[in-house]
């Protein structure tokens, strides 16, 4: 890896549900998802700086809230925090929480099983799962660059796991009752990611790639490169998400071929 995840800086702009591109279509998600009866405690699993608790509190001002990470925010955070192990219990009990979000995290826990498991137990009967997972196994563009590197992804994207659909729901479907799912980043989305992140690893290029990605130009992630005039390559990055933005909102209820899942669960 020529980059440590610990090194890596999470993304600090607050998503817009109402934007035609891939953060927004996870945003929208989230935001269509929220129980109608309210929420008044929320918990972020895999929090990074907090950006989907920063949307909820927008909707839902009322509402509690808490994240967990296995790295500590960079900015003070204005949620409960707590820093976990990955394979640790959630410090919460039983029946906490009404409403528990998890986007592109799900991949990178080393037992997604113990992941659900504790998920379930803190969230209250009736309560709500809501997020997105990638699904970058079996025949997806992914599989052409791991020919080469099997641990590609795991190395500049840190994911540990490549998920199928079916395999996704296996893991959901004994724990909690579906209540929607979607799909997104279907062939044009899935291969501008593979390729993307693939591109970490070339001579020279490589580095440059990584670094606009980790940095402050990154204008998907970054409040500061939204604020300013996007550079050569965050305009390309913008036309990119938003071709695929419009790909995955067309054939959202299709999960052939699509690397993106959305889901919204229920605690029976």
């Amino acid at each position: 890896m020529s980059t440590h995840p610990d090194t890596w800086t999470y993304g600090d702009l607050t998503p817009d549900p109402t934007a035609k591109d891939l953060i927004g279509l996870k945003a929208r998600w989230i935001f269509d998802h929220l129980p109608d009866d309210g929420c008044p405690s929320v918990l972020d699993y895999g929090v990074g700086e907090g950006k989907y608790l920063r949307l909820i509190k927008k909707a839902r001002p009322e509402a509690l809230l808490a994240g967990v990470d296995v790295r500590e925010p960079h900015t003070q955070p204005f949620f409960e925090f707590h820093k976990i192990e990955s394979e640790s219990s959630l410090p919460f009990p039983d029946d906490h929480f009404d409403l528990i979000v998890s986007c592109d995290v799900l991949e990178h826990v080393n037992d997604i099983q113990h992941s659900l498991d504790e998920i379930r137990r803190v969230l209250r009967p009736g309560g709500r799962f809501v997020g997105f997972v990638p699904l970058e196994g079996g025949l997806r563009p992914h599989a052409v660059f791991r020919m080469f590197n099997p641990n590609i992804y795991r190395d500049t994207k840190d994911h540990n796991h490549a998920y199928r659909n079916k395999e996704m729901l296996g893991y959901m479907e004994p724990r909690f009752e579906i209540v929607d799912t979607a799909y997104s980043y279907h062939f044009l989305g899935a291969t501008m990611d593979a390729v993307f992140f693939a591109s970490f690893k070339l001579p020279g290029l490589g580095p440059r790639m990584e670094a606009f990605w980790r940095g402050q130009e990154n204008v998907v992630y970054r409040d500061s490169a939204a604020a300013a005039p996007p550079s050569m390559l965050g305009r390309i990055t913008q036309f990119a998400s938003s071709v695929a933005y419009w790909e995955s909102t067309i054939l959202h209820r299709f999960a052939v071929g699509a690397v993106g899942f959305h889901f919204c669960l229920q605690k029976r």
